[in-house]
């Protein structure tokens, strides 16, 4: 009994003396965490240093004893050194937008035309063309054709027929849809003047009033264009249009009753390809 009264204040001593060292425990794992990382850090400072690469100085939390806890100094880090999600999985291309210019091109175009004759004529065409590239839709473009046409021989009454049509081009075109990159369609309309030559080859004992004829050739027209830059000076096209002529001869071949007249509506068809500067 007379020890009573003293047992409350033992086990409050005893309480004391764990509380302190727990807190001196918990001081040495700090200090031993701080140990690790610095020997970790000068450890890769000696590496970095004999392989010549520079070395930066740690944070300061790292050094201060006062500072955070060894964990937290290394996630405060690790936030200043490692960049954001939203830099690393960014949905913006890394392509950059073509630069706003004005380009030209010069190219040749092989076609067959279906208005000017009674069967498709094989044409060549050479071509000059100035495009104001902006990578969006309107991305205006002119373009001048210089073309030669000649038909084959087909049979019109007892006459073999021949036509050749020998004409200028004028394309304008004010916008551009893109496809996929380096290639897309371009409208365009379209109107050529020229001349159309007419010939007839007869049996020598066939009487004819003449063997050839020349008209004017007049014409509008819609066509669309297919394009595609496999580098950044070559360009490589397939197009096709409808031509609406406004001059529409009847030509008559002996006997009278076998002619031929301009369609209303004719069309062609054709590729090429063509360089572009700067």
């Amino acid at each position: 009994m007379a020890y009573e009264p003293s047992t409350p204040r033992r086990r409050g001593s005893r309480a004391r003396l764990i509380s302190r060292a727990t807190r001196r425990g918990g001081a040495a794992a700090a200090a031993l965490w701080a140990a690790l990382a610095l020997s970790s850090a000068a450890r890769a400072d000696e590496g970095a240093a004999r392989l010549g690469v520079p070395v930066e100085a740690p944070p300061a939390a790292w050094l201060d004893p006062a500072g955070p806890a060894p964990h937290t100094a290394l996630a405060s880090a690790w936030s200043m050194a490692a960049p954001p999600l939203s830099v690393l999985f960014s949905s913006q291309p890394s392509a950059e937008p073509r630069e706003k210019r004005l380009r030209f091109a010069l190219g040749i175009h092989g076609s067959l035309d279906g208005a000017s004759a009674p069967t498709l004529s094989p044409a060549i065409s050479l071509f000059a063309d100035v495009w104001y590239r902006t990578g969006e839709v309107f991305s205006p473009s002119l373009r001048v054709w210089f073309s030669h046409a000649r038909s084959s021989t087909t049979p019109i009454g007892i006459a073999g027929a021949r036509f050749q049509l020998t004409k200028g081009r004028l394309d304008v075109c004010p916008v551009d849809l893109p496809l996929f990159a380096g290639a897309g369609i371009t409208p365009c309309a379209t109107y050529e003047l020229g001349v159309l030559r007419a010939e007839a080859d007869y049996d020598p004992d066939a009487p004819s009033d003449y063997t050839e004829h020349s008209r004017p050739w007049s014409t509008p027209g819609l066509l669309g264009r297919f394009h595609i830059e496999p580098t950044d000076w070559l360009r490589i096209e397939v197009q096709g249009g409808a031509m609406f002529p406004t001059v529409r001869d009847t030509y008559y071949y002996i006997p009278t009753t076998a002619t031929y007249q301009i369609p209303a509506v004719g069309g062609f068809f054709g590729a090429g390809a063509g360089v572009s500067f700067p």
